[in-house]
Parts: C-alpha cells; structure tokens; sequence
C-alpha cells in the first residue's frame, strides 16, 4: 500500500491510501470541505489522487524538465515519485504530503522561512 497523509502546515486534512498496483485508493477526509481541503466535494477517486499529485509536479512541456528531474534521479515526471521526493510542497501554498512512518512537520519541509 501506498499511504501518506495530506496536511496543511501541521495539520492533517486527509488520509490516502492507494494499493501497490495504484488501482484502489481510499480518501478519509479529516476536516470537512474547505479551503485547506484538496479533495473537497464528492469526488473520492483514484483520478483524483492522481491529478492532485500530478498538480504537484512540474509540467510536461517545461523546457528544462530534463535537467530538473536528472538532479531529482528520475527519468520520468511520475507524480508518484516525484512526490515522494518533494513531499509536494509548492511555493504558493502550505500543503504537502507526510508519507506513512515519518515525523515531519511543516517546519522541516516549507521552502519559506
């Protein structure tokens, strides 16, 4: 299984469990809709898992993707990797992902002091 937990700074918004073969996934909300929660409304869908992780990651077309994922250690924009590496974080919003069986916090992974 894949399991992480998505969080907004310290806190937890969301529990993600996706199966090895990425075919089943299971969403436990843990705070309601709203504007900390990435997977409001009703849509609970490996689909969505996926574009949310994939909304992570650098584009496709970007001219220096090559580069970026050479010193990433990766041959392919795979959000499933990618992610793993980055914990998601963004430059523009507090979300990330704490993976199953780590301690960080938002402290140990936001870009902006």
């Amino acid at each position: 299984m894949y399991n992480f937990t998505v969080m907004f700074e310290n806190i937890p918004v969301a529990y993600i469990s996706v199966s090895d073969d990425h075919k089943k996934v299971q969403i436990e909300k843990l705070v309601p809709d709203s504007i900390i929660q990435p997977f409001g409304g009703e849509d609970l869908s490996l689909n969505r898992v996926y574009s949310f992780l994939k909304s992570r990651c650098y584009e496709d077309d970007r001219e220096d993707l090559k580069e970026i994922l050479s010193q990433a250690h990766l041959t392919s924009n795979d959000p499933w990797k990618w992610n793993r590496i980055t914990h998601g974080v963004m430059w523009d919003d507090k979300i990330w992902i704490q993976y199953e069986g780590e301690s960080l916090c938002w402290e140990d992974v936001q870009w902006r002091k």
